[in-house]
């Protein structure tokens, strides 16, 4: 083939590539639409289903088959190789679908030989083409095999198809199916596949990979919903029938609740979508986990974040190794959202039948009992009826954790010092060999005492400010770990709590009674951004100060807006006798309007960003 029949050409070949991958888009389409019904709908209607899968043999064996006879019996040009090429791309195009059977596989792997005998009948027994139909079915096989990785490297994929189709071309005689094949046209019908495989294929995984991600949104927003229909409520019937099944029986059960840690963590960080992806990868693998113990059991949830387990004919300690593969599988995996891979523990409450429980709401008060014990031993924790039976100590490891501070300082001195210190939780990434935040911050509270006194002894400045979770908050017992080490003599001058999450003033009311015993003081983070007024403004009684994030509004909103904004809390926090911290400083304009405001505290990155603190 010549350069002027190369340039002579060119228009009608890429004619010919825009018109094959037309169709074969077209094609892969309406493929894909019939296999998602086929593997992808929960429970589908059995006449349909076989109907259907049947139709995909057809679509591929027959289809393919009956394009590459019609072109070997009434197309002996060049335009031929459109119609070979296509045969081939049909034929092989359901080795990139899971799904199928050993028959259906053994079926159209059958149909791409006979293609193969057919062109090469007058050479098949020659060394040369034997060797290269050997390599040909190997080459059929991996990209069976690797289907998955061709999905996520489109490369692959064309590389595969170029590999593949110099194979079919270049080993074809000079005389079959009616053609003059010479090298030049060889050449030309390896192009036109790989081209339109490259065009095809990179189509085809956009929208297949748009289409899982759909199907994964649908599937995460719709798994609240799917709580809903696999809840207590929905089981009470069932679930009272087993227990009392048990009971006049005599037999054993047991009863299992798994809560995750710190979801609204993750929720925060990332998304709720996340979360909700995190949920439903712990409920796949903790069916998964529980089918292969072989044990009789029921899964079912409470709560979107709450799994359930009831183990009839077995004891506590019978069910322990399966509570606690359960439990070591949720911590060892990663759940994976979009490009992010999501880590997350589980506390677990167990406990079993008793001859005076009257109902199975006996079974779940012990369980939540135990559920509480292990939320407060520092959570990732297995609790059996008030004893803690499996702990992960590795990750209460004080080395990994420290305490950094950013200053609050006094605006209504000219000199600025630091009044305060805020203290802010970071854990030690010894990939990135840095510190970062963690991935949650309930950890016990001696282990919060005791990064506190460390930072104590690093600074003459002996004012700080605690935060707290809202679970840490309304748990009497950090309550009363941290008054009684601030009203001992290793404590500091003052420590005060902040607290960003707020359930109902009653609780506030209740918990601060015990911090202002011991004169601790406690601040309602974030006003006017996470917390607004309707929702402060009756735990104001209860609390000494608030806090304005300027940063958690500086995006959304003007400057003007920002300035009236502060200006409304300031007078919120001076009408109820608060303090008021500006928090999110970070220019010498916004220094200026807090001290023309009158704002007493401020902080931000205007003065340094978090740092340890050192001597």
């Amino acid at each position: 083939m010549t350069t002027q029949q190369l340039s002579l050409d060119l228009p009608v070949f890429l004619i010919r590539i825009v018109i094959v991958s037309f169709f074969s888009i077209g094609f892969i389409q309406f493929f894909q639409r019939i296999w998602n019904d086929v593997f992808d709908k929960p429970n589908p209607v059995r006449t349909t289903y076989w109907g259907k899968r049947l139709l995909l043999t057809v679509l591929t064996v027959v289809l393919g088959t009956l394009i590459h006879l019609d072109a070997m019996w009434f197309i002996h040009n060049d335009s031929a190789i459109i119609y070979h090429n296509w045969a081939l791309f049909v034929l092989i195009l359901p080795l990139l679908f899971d799904g199928f059977s050993k028959l259906e596989l053994g079926i159209q792997i059958a149909a791409l030989v006979s293609i193969w005998v057919m062109h090469h009948d007058p050479n098949l027994f020659e060394p040369a083409i034997l060797i290269a139909f050997v390599v040909y079915i190997l080459l059929i096989i991996l990209l069976k095999r690797f289907r998955h990785e061709i999905m996520r490297n489109w490369w692959l994929g064309v590389l595969g198809a170029s590999v593949l189709s110099a194979l079919f071309w270049f080993t074809v005689p000079v005389h079959s199916m009616g053609m003059h094949v010479t090298v030049e046209w060889a050449l030309q019908a390896v192009i036109l596949y790989t081209l339109m495989v490259a065009f095809v294929l990179g189509y085809w995984i956009r929208q297949y990979r748009e289409d899982q991600h759909r199907r994964r949104l649908e599937r995460l927003a719709d798994y609240e919903r799917g709580v809903e229909h696999n809840s207590y409520a929905d089981h009470q019937q069932e679930l009272q029938t087993i227990f009392s099944t048990a009971q006049a029986n005599e037999s054993k059960l047991s009863f299992a609740t798994f809560d995750l840690d710190n979801l609204k963590a993750i929720n925060d960080r990332f998304g709720r979508l996340a979360g909700n992806a995190v949920l439903l990868g712990v409920a796949e693998l903790m069916k998964q986990l529980l089918a292969d113990s072989k044990v009789d059991y029921q899964l079912f949830l409470t709560s979107g974040e709450e799994y359930n387990v009831i183990f009839p004919g077995r004891s506590a300690h019978d069910v322990l190794p399966i509570v606690s593969a359960c439990w070591q599988g949720i911590r060892k995996s990663e759940f994976a959202y979009e490009d992010r891979f999501i880590t997350v523990t589980t506390s677990v409450g167990v406990t079993e039948v008793r001859q005076d429980d009257t109902t199975i709401n006996s079974l779940y008060k012990r369980a939540d009992d135990a559920l509480l014990k292990s939320k407060q031993a520092g959570k990732d924790t297995i609790t059996i009826d008030g004893e803690i039976v499996v702990e992960n100590r590795h990750e209460k490891d004080l080395s990994e954790y420290c305490y950094f501070s950013q200053g609050v300082y006094d605006v209504q001195d000219d000199q600025l010092p630091m009044y305060y210190h805020e203290l802010l939780l970071r854990t030690y990434d010894a990939t990135q060999k840095r510190w970062i935040l963690p991935d949650y911050f309930e950890i016990p509270v001696w282990m919060q005492i005791t990064l506190l006194k460390e930072l104590m002894a690093h600074t003459s400045i002996q004012r700080f400010n605690l935060n707290l979770t809202a679970a840490q908050f309304n748990d009497i017992e950090v309550a009363q770990a941290l008054t009684q080490f601030a009203n001992s003599s290793e404590g500091p001058e003052q420590l005060s709590i902040e607290i960003t999450d707020l359930k109902d003033s009653q609780t506030t009311r209740r918990i601060s009674a015990l911090y202002r015993s011991v004169n601790m003081k406690i601040l309602i983070d974030d006003v006017g951004s996470d917390n607004s007024f309707e929702l402060v403004s009756g735990a104001l009684p209860y609390v000494n100060g608030i806090k304005f994030a300027m940063q958690n509004l500086r995006q959304s909103t003007s400057e003007d807006e920002l300035a009236e904004r502060v200006a409304f809390w300031f007078k919120i926090a001076q009408k109820n006798q608060l303090n008021f911290i500006l928090e999110g400083v970070e220019t010498e304009a916004e220094l200026a309007m807090a001290k023309s405001l009158g704002i007493p505290y401020v902080q931000g990155y205007f003065f340094g960003k978090p740092a340890p603190v050192k001597n």
